[in-house]
């Protein structure tokens, strides 16, 4: 039996603390929503659904758009009409994302799907030790999910009733929210120096001693763990030189500066 992996964003809320839907929130010129379905399908899920409710957009990358009328009781109801959407009828698995994690990478998605492949039913990405997303839900499980979840319940209490059954997978990324615009902005520069995807355009790749210089006293919002300041001084010497960047810490944008020949 061919194994086929969906993708389903969870886009519905607010964004009380955030001022306004997570979901338009922009990072590098690019909203969040797109961003989430361009790195699952560049992770090779097919096809992405997105769960939209209190802002309702076109969302160009998606497959299918699903609006739940109910996204005001929580995500437990985004997550049931995301899985019920027709669009992943021919598929044997879904990955739940969610709109607020724009540190998640393309790896983690191809990572779960290959442990589908291998015939993991349930699995978590895990960063870590800890997890979190995305969450890979075989087929046979989706109904007892929907049945359980309620409020801003989604699957964290069936994963936590079938811990025999749950694979975890250690993935490399950034998966905390971004709850405020000023998390967004730092999470931005994060992900896009060290992440696979990037933002719209390439990955990026800055020396450090560049990157701290172009932080200057802001570094408190935008800070570069030891994790990735290692793959950015791996980039830096397999590239070279690398070019300079600009960075506005406000709008969350790191861009190429070309050096002047």
């Amino acid at each position: 039996m061919r194994r086929r992996v969906g993708g389903i964003v969870l886009a519905a809320g607010a964004g009380r603390r955030f001022g306004g839907p997570k979901a338009l929130a922009e990072l590098d010129g690019e909203r969040l929503v797109d961003r989430a379905v361009r790195v699952l399908a560049a992770g090779g899920a097919d096809p992405v659904v997105v769960v939209l409710g209190a802002a309702v957009v076109d969302v160009p990358g998606a497959d299918a758009v699903v609006v739940n009328a109910d996204w005001a009781t929580g995500m437990g109801s985004s997550l049931a009409a995301g899985l019920a959407a027709p669009a992943l009828d021919g598929c044997t698995a879904v990955l739940v994302q969610l709109v607020d994690q724009p540190g998640i990478r393309a790896t983690a998605v191809r990572r779960l799907i290959a442990a589908h492949a291998g015939g993991a039913d349930l699995a978590v990405a895990t960063y870590a030790g800890e997890r979190g997303h995305p969450v890979l839900l075989g087929r046979g499980h989706w109904a007892e999910i929907v049945a359980g979840a309620s409020g801003d319940q989604g699957a964290r209490a069936y994963l936590a009733a079938h811990p025999d059954h749950v694979l975890e997978v250690a993935c490399d990324g950034d998966a905390r929210d971004a709850d405020t615009p000023d998390e967004l902005a730092g999470r931005g520069i994060l992900s896009r120096i060290a992440g696979d995807v990037g933002s719209a355009g390439a990955p990026m790749s800055a020396g450090l001693d560049e990157l701290s210089g172009l932080l200057g006293g802001a570094g408190a919002r935008a800070r570069v763990d030891e994790k990735a300041a290692e793959v950015v001084r791996r980039q830096t010497t397999e590239a070279g030189e690398p070019p300079r960047m600009s960075v506005d810490l406000d709008a969350g944008v790191a861009r190429f500066r070309p050096e002047r020949r």
